[in-house]
């Protein structure tokens, strides 16, 4: 998930159907994020796997088979 950094670092409310606590909001959706560019926020793409306890499963399902 992306997160988006609004212009006012202390903004709380809702822009283009995306919450914001205290200038930061995270959205997944690829025109939002084009668009909160567009507009001069700041926008950080997080390029690791959404799904952290799926990998975190797999890690210790090798971590066993090792042990054994």
């Amino acid at each position: 998930m992306a997160k988006v950094f609004a212009p006012n670092k202390q903004y709380n409310g809702i822009s283009a159907g995306v919450t914001f606590v205290n200038g930061v909001g995270e959205t997944t959706d690829p025109y939002l994020l084009s668009w909160f560019k567009d507009k001069g926020y700041q926008v950080e793409e997080n390029k690791e796997p959404e799904n952290i306890d799926e990998s975190e499963e797999t890690t210790k399902r090798s971590s066993r088979k090792k042990s054994e």
